[in-house]
C-alpha cells in the first residue's frame, strides 16, 4: 500500500511509488540543548501525519541523539562534531554520509541559520523547503513568508511543513500548535521516581520541587535572589520537599539541597518529570522540563516569553525580577496549589 499524505500535497509527485515513506532530512545544524527540543513539535508532526516516513536530524547538539531517542519516526541523527572548526576531518566525512542518502525532502526548519540554509542548498534532495528570506533565496525548491508563522520556534517549523507538504491555509496550520515532547519509556520514569524517592525522601507526601539555578549571561539570577525565593516558597509551601538539578559537572548552587547531577540527558528528563514542578531560568534545561510531564516554570528577564516560552500543560513563563523574588515565589506557590 502506498503511502499518501493526510491531506493534498502542495508539490505534487514527490511521494514515493512503494510502500515505504519518503525520506526526511530535518537540517538543524545547531549545537544548543533547546534549540534541539524545540525541533521535537516538528518530528512529532511529520511522524503522526507521515508514519511510514524515515526522518533523519542533523545536528550539532551532542544531546541530539538521546533527545530523539524515543521518537519512533527518527531513524537516524546525524552528529556534526561540536566545535566543527576543530574537527574538519569529522565534519566533512559526516557531511558526505549524509550526501550519500539522497532525501526526498529536506527541510530547514530555521529562518534565520546561515549554516542550516547552506547545508540545505548542498545537500542532494528532491524537494527542499523553508522559510523565504531576502538575503538568502538560493537553495529551496519551496519557501513560505515568516511573517505569518506563529513566533514561537517550536512552533514555526510546524507551521513550515503544514503549509508546505500538507497544502494547509494559514490559519488552519497555526492551529492546534504541538507541545515540546521527550519520549520517555516506563524504564526511565520509573528511574526518575526511584532518584526522587532518594533525593526526597519518602516520610513526606508533599510536593517536590526541583530547581536548577544555572544559565547563561543575563539569563542568571544571583544565588541569593535562588536563595530567597527558596525561603519565601518554604513559607507558602510548608509541606514541600526541594531538590537541586546541577550541571553535569555536578556543582552545587545550592549545598543545601540534595542535588541531582548526570550528563545523560535523558536521566536528567527522568527525574524532572517525577518532580512535581520545575522552576528554572530559561534556558535549555528549562526546555527539556517542558517536554516532560512536570509543570515547568521558566523564569524570563531579558528574552521573550513568546519566543522560547515552556509549551506543554499547565506549564508557563514567569517574567521575574532581580529586584523582587518574593513575585516569582508567589506565582510558583499558586501553580502548586
Amino acid at each position: 500500500m502506498s503511502l499518501q499524505p493526510t491531506h493534498s500535497i502542495a508539490v505534487p509527485g514527490i511521494w514515493p511509488q512503494s510502500g515505504t515513506g519518503p525520506s526526511i532530512l530535518v537540517c538543524r545544524p545547531n549545537t544548543r540543548l533547546g534549540n534541539t527540543v524545540l525541533l521535537t513539535p516538528l518530528i512529532e508532526e511529520l511522524q503522526t501525519r507521515l508514519p511510514n516516513a524515515r526522518i533523519d536530524v542533523l545536528s550539532a547538539c551532542p544531546a541530539a541523539p538521546e533527545v530523539f531517542a524515543g521518537f519512533p519516526g527518527v531513524y537516524r541523527v546525524h552528529e556534526l562534531p561540536f566545535r566543527g572548526v576543530r574537527h574538519p576531518f569529522r565534519y566533512a566525512g559526516t557531511l558526505l554520509r549524509v550526501c550519500r542518502v539522497g532525501y526526498d525532502i529536506i527541510i530547514d526548519p530555521c529562518p534565520n541559520s546561515w549554516t542550516a540554509r547552506f547545508l540545505t542548498r548542498w545537500i542532494p534532495g528532491r524537494l527542499k523547503v523553508g522559510f523565504t528570506h531576502p538575503r538568502r533565496q538560493w537553495g529551496l525548491d519551496v519557501s513560505v513568508p515568516f511573517k505569518d508563522a506563529p513566533r514561537h520556534m517550536g512552533a514555526y517549523p510546524v507551521y513550515l511543513v503544514r503549509r508546505v507538504l500538507f497544502d494547509l491555509d494559514p490559519q488552519v496550520a497555526r492551529a492546534d500548535e504541538a507541545t515540546l515532547t521527550v519520549h520517555l519509556s516506563p524504564a526511565e520514569r520509573e528511574f526518575g521516581r526511584r532518584e526522587i524517592r532518594r533525593l526526597a525522601g519518602d516520610e513526606a507526601s508533599g510536593p517536590v520541587i526541583a530547581l536548577a539555578t544555572h544559565a547563561t549571561g543575563a539569563k542568571r539570577f544571583a544565588v541569593s535572589w535562588w536563595r530567597a525565593v527558596l525561603e519565601q516558597l518554604r513559607m507558602r509551601v510548608p509541606q514541600a520537599r526541594f531538590i537541586e538539578i546541577r550541571s553535569p559537572s555536578g556543582h552545587a548552587t545550592l549545598p543545601e539541597l540534595a542535588g541531582f547531577s548526570s550528563r545523560r540527558t535523558r536521566h536528567v528528563a527522568a527525574v524532572i518529570d517525577a518532580a512535581t514542578c520545575f522552576v528554572c531560568a530559561d534556558s535549555g534545561l528549562m526546555h527539556l522540563g517542558a517536554a516532560t510531564d512536570t509543570v515547568t516554570v521558566g523564569l524570563f528577564k531579558v528574552t521573550l516569553p513568546q519566543l522560547y516560552a515552556p509549551r506543554r500543560g499547565r506549564s508557563c513563563a514567569l517574567a521575574a525580577s532581580d529586584a523582587q523574588p518574593e513575585a516569582a515565589a508567589a506565582r510558583i506557590a499558586q501553580l502548586i496549589d
